[in-house]
């Protein structure tokens, strides 16, 4: 009988533990792995995805990236469920030098909290490869000048400046001293394209418009443009005739533009007009006058 009585004590004992172990284990916080972001190298130009795994058996009722740049506060930003219990927030973009820290927050339908531990990251402005970007077509007959990114990476162009005859060209209204607009981007192997007075180009859809000014160019002057690092360095440059520049010498066929050929090449010739895509064969030599 003391037998009995005893295994039902220790039954009793064990069903209570066994219970309070599920209760525990039911309200306990959300686990939070596999916390990372892309890109690894964050410049000035990019928001920042966050991504986490993040895994309750109550559920979860919000998952959010909290994150504070150098010594401010911390801002929360929302994230969003996706497959295989991923959760994915974005970080805006900073500016250059800032100091980014960030943790991951979860609640699970309970309301029990957790946090990830803390990353960091730091923005940085990749210096730009102004030697990739050179002039690579410019078209007097429907008024535009092209750039073409010689390179196999994206480049920020922002603040560059194109010299026409000595003097920086024009903003579209008139007013002097046009450069690149800031946050510029073109792509690699990419072409951009300016568009100048009386512009009555097609572009190819994949060409970025850098810009508008107001200068025209004229298919039957001597000309001298320089493109240049927006320190004034002068990096690429197209010259029909000698100075003095602006005067008026012999035209060109209408479907012509001056094109470096093969693209992107040293040796620049006249070629079919073919602005925002690459260069093509050689319909002559330019004249010299």
């Amino acid at each position: 009988m003391k037998l009995n009585y005893l295994i039902g004590i220790l039954a009793s004992v064990v069903l209570v533990t066994t219970s309070c172990v599920k209760d525990e284990m039911y309200n306990g916080p959300a686990t939070i792995t596999n916390v990372a972001f892309a890109p690894s190298t964050v410049t000035p130009d990019d928001a920042v995805t966050v991504t986490a795994t993040i895994t309750s058996i109550q559920g979860i009722a919000s998952a959010s990236v909290f994150y504070k740049a150098n010594s401010g506060s911390y801002v929360s930003v929302p994230m969003t469920a996706g497959s295989n219990n991923t959760y994915t927030g974005s970080i805006p973009k900073q500016v250059d030098q800032t100091n980014i820290a960030f943790y991951v927050n979860a609640v699970t339908s309970k309301g029990v909290e957790n946090k990830s531990a803390e990353k960091t990251y730091k923005v940085g402005a990749i210096p730009p490869n102004y030697a990739a970007i050179v002039l690579n077509e410019v078209d007097g007959n429907t008024k535009y000048v092209e750039l073409f990114n010689n390179s196999a990476a994206p480049v920020n162009i922002s603040g560059m400046i194109i010299l026409k005859n000595t003097v920086s060209l024009k903003n579209a209204d008139n007013s002097p001293n046009w450069s690149v607009p800031t946050g510029t981007i073109l792509p690699a192997n990419g072409y951009g394209i300016i568009k100048c007075s009386g512009y009555t180009a097609t572009a190819d859809p994949a060409a970025i418009t850098i810009g508008t000014v107001g200068d025209g160019m004229s298919a039957k002057q001597t000309l001298l443009l320089e493109l240049t690092k927006p320190d004034g360095t002068v990096i690429s440059t197209f010259q029909r005739g000698v100075a003095p520049w602006g005067t008026t010498i012999s035209a060109i066929p209408t479907t012509d533009s001056y094109s470096r050929v093969p693209n992107g090449s040293a040796t620049w010739k006249l070629a079919l007009q073919t602005p925002g895509k690459v260069n093509g064969a050689s319909t002559g030599d330019i004249p010299a006058l």
